[in-house]
């Protein structure tokens, strides 16, 4: 079973059906294809590996340090927001969670608040 060169693959995506003829170039080791309109892409048939693969501590790092400059995609403004959209959320969800605890323990007493405790498994 033969291998579908890389480049071919790379050119279906580039162009999917405008593609009317693929053809091997095995001195350049590449793939070129005519296109629909008379035009030609080349893709290599090669995968180039990185020069060095960063560690996860150095990513980690690298990471850190485009955030604090202010380099990331997600800046720190935008962080900030969404960290006080949470705080306000848990805030609020907090007080209906207490809401609800007190309006069970004034409808039910203190017998209902041990049966929600030993319901959810805490004896």
């Amino acid at each position: 079973m033969a291998t579908i060169p890389l480049g071919e693959d790379i050119l279906l995506a580039r162009h999917g059906a405008n593609i009317v003829k693929l053809r091997q170039d095995r001195k350049n080791r590449a793939t070129i294809a005519i296109l629909r309109d008379g035009q030609t892409d080349a893709a290599s048939n090669l995968m180039t590996l990185p020069a060095r693969a960063l560690t996860p501590a150095a990513s980690i790092s690298q990471g850190a340090a485009k955030y604090l400059n202010d380099e990331a995609e997600v800046s720190r403004g935008e962080v900030r927001s969404l960290v006080k959209i949470s705080l306000g959320f848990s805030a609020a969800m907090g007080i209906v969670f207490g809401g609800l605890v007190l309006a069970l323990y004034k409808v039910g007493g203190n017998e209902a608040i041990q049966s929600l405790a030993y319901m959810g498994g805490v004896q």
